[in-house]
């Protein structure tokens, strides 16, 4: 594979799209506890729990000819598969779809496991094979009889692997195996009238010509194949009808039954375990078999009954086996074509951002001149998405209190509001733009009303060292849910880390959640971190302006997260110098119109931080239960409304 398209692949390979393509798989599958992963190993298969897909599955989507015949052969436009990014979608798509209808609707682990007359390793390993064959035919026919638009899907999964220019162990051969062999030495001996007289087959040649005759046969209608060989032409005939009744049966167990009389059909052919089948071609054209597998689950796997559906339907043909006319839906596949342009976007726009920093001096800003010497660094972090499964375990941990908080909360939130309504031939005022109106209708009227007030919020988080161990944690947690509660709410938010360094004239401030942030800033939260200084007075102007220059809302809220005085080594800024220039911030800045309540962390049953912060903060809510903290940073907002 050329290094751009290993470039694209390891792109593609991004947590963003696992975690989109997590969640379609949960949806479809009905299980929120379903886990998604990208591999690079040619196979795609679940355990039951887990889904396991391959992207780059022997390099399709780099494989322009593959493609281009993919296309003709389903009627697709040239331009749904152009970009290899829209390629790298299908695959996976028809990936997990194809696993996640497993997940419905087949039994795991599967019943050959514990089948008596699988009493050797061998005989687990091809009875599997016969369920594996029939159970994909059934999911196929099941995507297409009972769901919307998700039979393009299943068929380019099938479709794209018989034409692919590169696989991994061959080209042609190992697609169509020993039937185009056969055919080019009856060709040859034709050619020659000799013709060499073949020594009789072993049961393991039979067994294995037999079970990818009828996989080509079930799987693969399309492809024309040549009368069987005589020894196995029996089996093939006595079969066929058990492959097509299995693969409609409406129930697991139904399918196995027809499964399990196959199997006795050849199982004289299977060999002792001494001798290793050779699966290999088998699997690359199942694209893996692990799903079926007699072993490998995940830890802690539960059994699961499949359900049972009827199929009105084949993939390729009908229940006859007569060829379905091809018409596909183009507005769909133009539907797709636009969200994979939107999904490429969007994680091009998360992978390229680095992040942004800036400088200020604390004498652009009217403070104290203790704070004119004093840099801020202002810093919005790169977002790392692979610290989404810790807020993802946070934010299951608390769901049911931020369900809880939010329900309270859009009731708390109805107050009285008032709009302002325009063109009235008289009113409460006048709207001077409006004197043109021949009408006289330059007059406006305030009306009350019931909704969500015009509001901003930044929770500024004091980033010190002291802040370390459980205040930490209680802060992270805390971010966590009042983030998503506001987010629900509709309710704009920031959420700031601030910090100064030991014995250098500069603090930190964090931008982890801004007001104007994507989604993925969220996991910033995740860095909240412990160490360093603080100097509250410094941040708290810096706040300001920072929600003056990002919010027009009517009410502005600071609310400071802190677990003492503010101290700083560097200029030797210590109480009370410190406590006092913090109060004149705090005085100044709600004057201006920013309210600015304090929160100050305790350890239990004491109020020394409390003691020390009323000295700066007239709003001043005391904390000495961490796990209170989250109800009490809500209960503010409330409060202030």
């Amino acid at each position: 594979m050329k290094k751009k398209y290993q470039e694209l692949l390891a792109k593609f390979q991004c947590d963003f799209n696992r975690i989109a393509e997590e969640s379609f798989a949960q949806t479809l599958a009905e299980n929120e506890k379903v886990r998604l992963f990208f591999i690079n190993e040619n196979q795609a298969f679940t355990d039951g729990r887990n889904v396991v897909v391959d992207p780059g599955i022997d390099g399709v989507f780099a494989d322009r000819k593959a493609l281009d015949l993919t296309e003709d052969f389903l009627g697709w436009p040239k331009v749904v598969l152009a970009d290899p990014w829209s390629a790298l979608r299908i695959i996976t798509r028809a990936q997990t779809i194809h696993e996640c209808l497993h997940l419905l609707y087949t039994d795991f682990p599967g019943r050959h496991t514990t089948d008596p007359k699988c009493d050797t390793k061998n005989k687990k390993l091809v009875m599997g094979m016969i369920s594996n064959i029939i159970e994909d035919a059934y999911i196929e026919a099941v995507g297409c009889s009972y769901f919307d638009n998700m039979e393009f899907y299943l068929k380019f999964g099938r479709i794209s692997r018989l034409f692919v220019t590169h696989p991994s162990e061959g080209t042609v051969d190992r697609v169509f195996g020993k039937i185009v062999r056969a055919e080019k030495e009856e060709h040859a001996g034709k050619g020659t009238d000799i013709s060499e007289k073949k020594p009789g087959r072993t049961g393991s040649e039979q067994l294995m010509d037999f079970l990818n005759r009828m996989l080509t046969f079930l799987l693969y209608p399309m492809i024309l194949e040549g009368p069987p060989e005589e020894d196995i032409s029996a089996f093939v005939e006595q079969a066929k009808p058990l492959f097509l009744q299995g693969s409609t049966a409406p129930s697991p167990a139904e399918r196995y039954a027809f499964s399990s009389r196959v199997f006795d059909m050849i199982a004289h052919l299977i060999p002792p375990d001494s001798e290793e089948l050779p699966m290999e071609q088998i699997e690359v054209r199942l694209g893996g078999t692990r799903t079926h597998g007699a072993g490998g689950g995940s830890i802690g796997e539960v059994p699961r009954k499949g359900r049972p559906q009827a199929v009105s339907t084949r993939l390729f043909t009908d229940l006859d086996g007569r060829e379905k006319t091809n018409i596909p839906n183009i507005d769909e596949l133009m539907s797709a074509v636009q969200s994979f342009a939107r999904d490429k976007n969007a994680a091009e726009q998360i992978l390229s951002y680095e992040g942004s920093c800036g400088s200020f001096q604390g004498s652009d800003y009217d403070c104290a001149v203790i704070h004119k010497d004093i840099r801020i660094n202002e810093n919005r972090p790169a977002i790392n998405l692979h610290l989404r499964m810790a807020y993802q375990n946070i934010y299951n941990r608390y769901k049911i209190n931020i369900r809880s908080w939010s329900g309270r909360f859009s009731q708390i939130l109805k107050a009285q509001v008032s709009t302002r309504e325009e063109k009235y031939v008289y009113g409460s005022g006048i709207t001077s733009r409006r004197f043109g109106d021949v009408k006289k209708r330059y007059w406006y009227r305030i009306m009350p009303g019931q909704g969500v007030p015009d509001m901003a919020v930044l929770l500024l988080i004091d980033g010190s060292g002291s802040m370390y161990g459980a205040r930490r944690k209680a802060a992270m947690h805390s971010a966590v849910i009042l983030h998503e509660v506001l987010k629900k709410q509709d309710i704009t938010h920031a959420i700031v880390e601030h910090r100064a360094r030991f014995d250098e004239p500069e603090i930190d401030v964090n931008v982890l959640v801004g007001f104007d942030g994507r989604e993925e800033e969220k996991l910033n939260l995740m860095q909240i971190s412990a160490h360093g200084d603080n100097r509250d007075g410094l941040a708290l102007f810096w706040a300001e302006r920072y929600m003056a220059q990002n919010t027009q809302n009517e009410y502005r809220l600071i609310i400071v997260l802190s677990d003492g005085v503010p101290a700083h080594e560097a200029d030797g800024y210590y109480p009370p110098v410190s406590t006092k220039d913090t109060a004149n911030a705090v005085r100044k800045i709600t004057k201006r119109g920013t309210n600015i309540i304090g929160v100050s962390l305790d350890d239990p049953d004491a109020y020394d931080c409390y003691d020390q912060l009323t000295q700066i903060y007239p709003n001043l809510v005391g904390c000495n239960d961490l796990n209170k903290l989250t109800g009490q940073l809500l209960g503010i907002i409330a409060r202030l409304l």
